[in-house]
This record gives C-alpha cells, structure tokens and sequence, in this order.
C-alpha cells in the first residue's frame, strides 16, 4: 500500500473517532455534534469508492446541509483521480491545497529546546494546570484567545477522554507552545496543533516540539507520522525534525447555501 494510501485510511478512521457518521456512498459524512465548525465536520470517500456521479454529489450536498453544516470534503488527492473536478462541476471549489510532509522511525530528528525551556508529557494522567495550560497556548498561538471562555473542568475532561495526548513547552511555570498527536489509526499518526506563542516564535521551540510529539505518536504504535503545514515556513521547521513532502491533501467546500 501506498504511503498516500496508507494516510487517507488513517485519516478516515481518525475522523470516525467521536462523531455522528451519516453514509451518503460513496461518501461518509463525519459529523461534530457539539460544534458547527467547518474544520470539525467535513466527508470522506468511502475506501474503494471510484466514480463520482452528480447526483451522489447532490445527496452529499443535501445531507450537508439537512444538518445545518457547510459542506466540505477532506481529502488525500493522489487516492481519488477525478473527485476534485467532479464537486467543482457541482459548485464546491478548493479552499487549500496543502502539502503533506510524513516522517518514519528511522528519519525522525532529535531537536533540542532552546536553553530555559523545558518539554513535558501532556496525556490524560497529567495534572490539570498542565493540561490548562496546553490548551491556552494552543489558543495564544493560533488567536483564539479573544472572547474565549476560560479553560474549565469539562475541557480539560475532554482532554482527558480523547486519549491522545500532547507534549508542551515551558518557560518556568508558563506553557509557551504545545503540540499534540493523534491515536494512531494504522500505524498512521497525524501531528496536529504545533503552535508557540508570540512572544517566544524563532527560537526553535517548535522544531522541538515536533520532533518530541513524534517520538510520543512512534512510543504509541505508529511507524508513520503526517502533517500539513500552514506555510513554507512552517514546513521549514518540521524538517528539521525529519519531515520531509510526501502527498498532497486538498479541502473543498460549498460556502453558500
């Protein structure tokens, strides 16, 4: 199998993961019942899946939108010849084409933090400031710190129940940047959330925190580890840890209902 191959299964199976699954072959929607966020419901092609018929698009469309979500597709390009030009016909249109970067066992770097900053374990057992304090950076680091409600007991408990878990990055008692890691789903693990908050960005902290969250997906039961990064800046940093440009993954979506 294919490492493209190999990725779209996992990616299928991770999104299966706490979600309402609603058949529309040859797609599955995955539904976010708590969340209207567009990133949190999207489908997927069905394993096999080869023709994409108008009206199967039209289905999807529907489903969509009977459950008041945008529709949305995300999807590992080289695995489905013909899906994008089919939903462009049917009014979707591609909102990113991101470069995948995979790392193995054997490629993977050890990338040291810079001198006053330390990495910690984040996963279901660990303390509860810890646990908050993974959570906030992330929100620092990607801007969702503005009109957010503060970090309580029942999001730190779904921290605790997703099982996966996280390594952070402190400054004293501070959690400066954070970056997590998906359960592994065929031996595949998506790195996810690699983010450092402004004050601290440029020192090679997050060059540190990939390579410590892949190591942490590697000691879980993945021999393969993914990511998408949001730049060729980004995509710079997780080089450094091994990472190097393997598929590519495209999100399309129909805006307007």
């Amino acid at each position: 199998m294919t490492d493209a191959l190999r990725i779209q299964d996992a990616l299928r199976a991770m999104a299966q993961h706490g979600r309402e699954l609603i058949a529309v072959p040859p797609f599955t929607l995955t539904i976010d019942t708590s969340s209207d966020l567009t990133h949190l419901n999207y489908a997927v092609p069905d394993a096999g899946a080869a023709d994409w018929p108008d009206s199967a698009v039209e289905l999807l469309r529907a489903a969509f939108a009977q459950r008041g979500r945008v529709p949305r597709l995300e999807i590992v390009e080289a695995c489905w010849p013909g899906l994008v030009d089919a939903l462009g016909r049917n009014g979707f249109t591609v909102e990113a084409r991101l470069l995948g970067l995979a790392c193995d066992r054997a490629a993977l770097v050890a990338v040291t933090p810079p001198d006053g900053v330390r990495l910690e374990v984040v996963g279901g057992d660990s303390r509860d400031d810890l646990i908050r304090g993974f959570i906030e950076a992330g929100r620092r680091a990607f801007a969702e710190i503005a009109g957010a409600a503060p970090v309580g007991p029942d999001e730190i408990q779904r921290f605790r129940d997703r099982g996966a878990g996280g390594v952070a990055a402190l400054a004293g008692d501070a959690v400066v940047g954070r970056a997590g890691w998906q359960t592994p789903q065929l031996a595949v693990s998506e790195i996810v959330g690699v983010g450092v908050v402004a004050e601290h960005r440029r020192r090679g902290i997050a060059g540190a925190l990939t390579a410590a969250a892949t190591l942490q997906a590697f000691a879980a039961g993945a021999d393969l580890a993914f990511l998408t990064p949001g730049d060729e800046g980004a995509a710079r940093v997780y080089a450094r840890a091994g990472f190097t440009p393997n598929v590519h993954c495209v999100h399309v979506s129909r805006p307007h209902e």
